[in-house]
């Protein structure tokens, strides 16, 4: 990523460079082993008005062999006066910008021992969401408001405090903040003391963390309530802005559910005396939320409900959202990652957790079938240039901000939910909870997990897993009929030339054979061979844990659409994923998806329904203005008609959670799809909303917003920003400022990023309308993003500004555009392009899909109309 970094400091004349410790290509840029932290005691005062703040630090510091200098992280920091104890005079301070180190060299080496390091220091509070950082906001009495939090994942902790800002290096943490009276201060642990200062302020002092990495400190101060209810030895709060406590209820009864189910899955009870969910308004192009060991801090979207304002959707992912930052108090905190290489470690275990524990408390929202949409998204980029091994090599801090993706999260998620499968629950988690015990505050790599989980199982992972995290890459599991039956043989799935290197996995692959199931590990060197009974209907990667793509010959396939409507909902979203991706990448035909069109839209699971119009709208992406849409909307439109017929505009008593989904669903891709009645209902209940306040509310509110959005004139428009101008509700305020990006009208648009440059939108807001935009105009809305470059970067966290950029312009079908993203390539380091080079691929395998597979789905389409 391309990060911007002023150091203002003393005279500095030298850069010394961080030293490069080998861990295997590419070498790490890691802080010197020399000289490691024990201890850091940290005091904050902000001056919230001023976006600036002055700290003092007294470190505790192990010298492990003689050395002349300590070395550690420090960004955006001035510093007044470095001293260490018992040596006369200041060392020299040298500052390496590139990798946001300073170096405190002696005039005498030290010798090995225990030290005190004293720093005073100044920093700065950003206004996005790095380091120290402020959000503004309408007060409930009226008036602005102003409240700090910190977000330190994944190396900006340097930007609040000098330390040594890598996960393997972990210390106590003792940290104290001169707050404003009357503000409450919130951080990791409980507030041990509060004293009142000589000029009217408090100092709080908060007790000491647990040994911790530094990414994991927390630091919240403004005007907040909190409400919190006793789980056994752990208090459990929520912290909201004053006056939103009501809208924390909801995320207060899902912490107190979670907690006891993880202190029991997990084996030990959560270590800290409190567990804090903290509520902060806005947004960031990164994040939404931020697992802070026991100060754990949510944008207000994924956490606080309002029942006029919040969907079905939102409601699940709260819970999601909470039981994800909750797993990772123990992977990811209690035991952490050596290095960001093992990141999946956290989130991939993280996203596979918040999915095991909402299904426990809510099987009806059917949870392990809606997240096949984030695996997929994580296959169809394994499938393509681009794409990075789950495990994968982190040069640098830098380097490591890219591997926040989908990868880590949702192939890391998907293999976990493929092992656990192969070797059982019960087994499976006898080797988490070893794994747990042995390395509680500690750091581990991958296969410490893997040989916990081996010592319990007869079935062994490890060689397994390897396959699957150290290369990149979607196995294909062909089935064939043969004179005996019918074969299982293993290729690459590929989408473009690039992926096509053959590669081999050990697959665990399970077949649904005609009530005679089957189950066993298929590679390259290792077909199978199945007994089936001739003309039977057979299943592969039965019950959808595999992380593959399922092929059939044409014969199977034609039995496997005749029984779509009698098979589980789990096989059919997996017949619905991989015949349109097999079509897309050429591997089977386009209309092997299209005969399963017209069986799907029989399907009466409305996971499996929401999910065949997301993939009818992800094909309609395809066409843009070419000749042929207006045929296949049509053909559509007919496929979600009698769904919609079913399900209507309006709730019904008594109705399964997981119809809201549908409804809205259905509402808005039909919308898309140029439905005239939906497009005419929509606008009428839009101008009905505006006359009756409160008239619409909730899903119906956010899908007539967004059909009436899309399809605006300048009138329109203009009422949308009004309402945006006028909402009190930031969160509210947030989507209405997106939807003035998604008009279609090219000069609305321009209006739209024109307006993110203005101090109208909040700083976290501005974005976010650059991004709506981009999902419509995604070349108009990259070309003004570099025009405004410094404008633009200066509303984005440092880690996120490339990965911005290239989200912008990987919607593009504009064959120009990869140029244009080499260029811009050239202008950031070159451990920040790999989302670049994510973008590229995305939008080279768009332009292969629109001149190769859509031609055949028109020639379909004119042989089989209706």
């Amino acid at each position: 990523m391309k990060l911007l970094f002023v150091f203002v400091a003393l005279v500095l004349s030298l850069a010394t460079p961080a030293v490069a410790a080998k861990a295997g290509p590419p070498a790490r840029l890691v802080l010197p082993s020399a000289a490691v932290p024990e201890r850091y005691d940290i005091r904050i005062t902000p001056n919230a008005a001023a976006l600036t703040f002055d700290g003092e630090e007294r470190i505790a510091v192990r010298v492990k062999r003689p050395t002349d200098r300590i070395v550690l992280n420090a960004a955006d920091i001035t510093f007044k006066r470095v001293a260490l104890e018992g040596r006369a005079g200041a060392p020299k301070i040298v500052l390496d910008a590139a990798q946001q180190t300073a170096a405190f060299i002696f005039a005498k080496p030290l010798a090995p021992g225990r030290y005190s390091l004293s720093i005073d220091y100044s920093g700065k509070i950003y206004q996005q969401a790095s380091g120290l950082f402020a959000l503004d906001y309408d007060g409930a009495g009226g008036g602005k408001q102003r409240a700090l939090f910190t977000q330190f994942e994944n190396s900006d902790a340097r930007r609040f405090a000098p330390t040594w800002d890598e996960p393997g290096v972990k210390a106590v943490f003792a940290l104290t903040v001169i707050a404003p009276a009357g503000q409450m201060a919130v951080s990791n642990m409980p507030v041990a003391e509060t004293t009142a200062t000589a000029d009217g302020r408090q100092a709080v002092r908060f007790a000491d963390t647990p040994k911790m990495s530094s990414y994991l400190l927390f630091l919240g101060l403004g005007d907040f309530e909190r409400i919190h209810r006793q789980v056994g030895a752990t208090d459990v709060g929520v912290v909201v802005r004053r006056g939103d406590a009501a809208k924390g209820e909801f995320a207060l009864d899902a912490a107190v559910k979670l907690l006891g189910y993880f202190n029991d899955y997990f084996g030990v009870p959560y270590p800290l005396p409190k567990l804090d969910l903290v509520a902060g308004p806005g947004r960031s192009q990164f994040f939404a939320a931020m697992e802070n060991w026991g100060a754990i801090f949510y944008f207000d979207y994924v956490l606080l409900l309002d029942p006029k304002l919040s969907t079905e959707s939102d409601r699940q992912q709260v819970f999601v959202t909470i039981a994800h930052e909750m797993a990772h108090q123990w992977f990811g905190n209690l035991v952490t990652m050596a290095w960001w290489d093992d990141l999946w470690l956290n989130e991939g275990f993280a996203s596979w957790m918040e999915n095991k524990a909402t299904d426990h408390f809510h099987p009806e929202w059917q949870i392990w079938l809606q997240t096949r949409a984030g695996e997929q998204r994580a296959m169809r980029l394994d499938a393509r240039a681009g794409t990075h091994p789950v495990i994968t090599p982190i040069r640098d801090v830098f380097a490591a901000a890219a591997a926040f993706d989908t990868i880590t999260y949702q192939k890391g998620h998907a293999i976990i939910h493929m092992l656990e499968s192969y070797v059982g629950e019960d087994r499976f988690r006898a080797g988490v909870r070893r794994y747990i015990a042995r390395h509680a505050y500690g750091n581990t790599v991958t296969d410490d997990l893997w040989t916990e989980i081996d010592a319990v199982s007869p079935r062994k992972i490890t060689g397994i897993a390897h396959d699957f995290t150290l290369q990149a890459g979607v196995p294909l599991i062909s089935a064939a009929t043969a004179p005996t039956g019918v074969t299982l043989t293993q290729g690459r799935f590929a989408a473009d030339a690039v992926s096509r290197t053959p590669r081999s996995w050990r697959t665990p692959v399970r077949v649904a054979n005609n009530g005679e199931p089957w189950e066993g590990v298929v590679s390259t060197a290792a077909p199978a061979r199945i007994t089936a009974q001739s003309g039977a209907p057979l299943l592969v990667n039965a019950g959808q844990a595999g992380y593959f793509r399922s092929a059939y010959s044409p014969d199977l396939w034609s039995r496997v659409v005749g029984q779509f409507t009698r098979t589980a909902p789990d096989d059919q979203l997996g017949l619905i994923y991989d015949s349109l991706a097999l079509g897309e990448a050429g591997v089977a035909p386009m209309s092997d998806f299209l005969l399963l069109a017209r069986e799907a839209q029989a399907a009466t699971d409305p996971i499996v329904l929401q999910t065949f119009a997301q993939q009818l709208s992800l094909l309609d992406g395809y066409y843009g203005d070419q000749p042929g849409q207006a045929a296949w909307r049509a053909f559509a439109r007919a496929r979600l008609a009698p769904a919609f017929a079913r399900i209507g505009w309006d709730a019904r008593p008594g109705e399964a959670d997981n119809a809201a989904l549908l409804r809205r669903t259905l509402i808005t891709i039909l919308g898309r799809l140029d439905d005239p009645g939906v497009i005419a209902e929509a606008r009428r209940r839009f101008a009905a909303g505006l006359t009756t306040p409160g008239a619409l509310q909730g899903d119906q509110r956010r899908a007539v917003f967004q059909i009436v959005a899309a399809h605006a004139d300048a009138a329109t428009w203009e009422q949308l920003h009004t309402l945006a101008r006028t909402a009190t509700d930031i969160t509210d305020k947030t989507r209405l400022y997106g939807y003035l990006g998604t008009s279609h009208d090219p000069a609305l648009a321009d209006r739209a990023l024109a307006l993110s440059l203005t101090n109208e939108p909040s700083p976290t807001d501005a974005p976010e309308l650059i991004s709506a935009v981009a999902g419509v105009y995604p070349d108009k809305a990259f070309a003004f993003a570099l025009k405004h470059r410094k404008a633009v970067e200066a509303m984005l966290e440092p880690t996120s500004r490339v990965s911005y950029f290239a989200d912008l312009a990987s919607g593009s079908r504009d064959p120009a555009m990869p140029a244009k993203l080499k260029a811009f390539a050239a202008t950031v380091p070159t451990s920040a392009r790999g989302e670049i080079d994510k973008a590229t691929a995305a939008i080279a395998y768009r332009l292969g899909v629109i001149r190769q597979r859509l031609p055949d789905v028109d020639r379909w389409l004119d042989r089989n109309p209706g």
